[in-house]
Parts: structure tokens; C-alpha cells; sequence
């Protein structure tokens, strides 16, 4: 019987083989935050499929690529900007301003990566 620091020590020599397969496979991992609104919606979809949360989330991003309509944003996130890069932004060597998308696909394509 194995005690509870030796399971330890294998299941997290099993997770580091795990994260290092899929690297090696081209996955990224990534850390987010959900609003309570996301949560409850997630929660729903994956009672009622039964796919676990990153087959879920998987979907919902590759459908992003698709030509579906997605409703703006009510509530978009405020960047958070530390003193030094607000000196940053002011000072007009560092940066070259953005040009606007003249093309409409490419302006709707680009809100639906403002929900990420």
C-alpha cells in the first residue's frame, strides 16, 4: 500500500508525462478566469453532453473560426496597464499606432477574439 506522499510523488511524475505528451503534440496550456455567467453556461453544457471542460471549450473556440454570428460583448474587459507601461504607450518612439480593418470579415473576426 502506497502512502499518501508516494502517491503523491506519482501522480505528479504522471501529470509532468502527461503536460510534456501534449506540448510535444502542439497543445498550449492556458490559465483563465470565468465570470459566473461563463461558469453556469459551462456547467450546463457539460451536464448535458457529458464531454469534459476542455472538449467543450475546444468546440466553442474552433467554432469561433467559423463564419457564426457571435453577439459583442455587454461588459469588455478593461486592460490592466502597470505606471511603467502606460510610459510606455506615451511615449511615441516606442509604439506606431494601429491601423483600422478596412475589411468587414476580417472586423468581425476580430471582435470574436475580444470574448477571449
Amino acid at each position: 500500500m502506497l502512502t499518501i506522499e508516494q502517491r503523491r510523488q506519482t501522480d505528479r511524475k504522471r501529470r509532468e508525462r502527461w503536460r510534456k505528451r501534449k506540448l510535444e503534440q502542439g497543445c498550449k496550456q492556458i490559465q483563465l478566469m470565468l465570470t459566473p455567467e461563463a461558469q453556469t453556461i459551462l456547467e450546463h453544457v457539460k451536464s448535458r453532453t457529458g464531454e469534459p471542460y476542455v472538449q467543450i471549450i475546444h468546440r466553442a473556440i474552433l467554432g469561433l473560426d467559423k463564419d457564426l454570428p457571435i453577439p459583442p460583448s455587454k461588459n469588455k474587459a478593461q486592460p490592466i496597464i502597470s505606471e511603467v507601461s502606460k510610459a510606455q504607450i506615451n511615449d511615441p518612439g516606442k509604439t506606431k499606432s494601429r491601423k483600422k480593418i478596412s475589411d468587414p470579415k476580417k472586423v468581425s473576426q476580430q471582435d470574436q477574439l475580444k470574448l477571449f
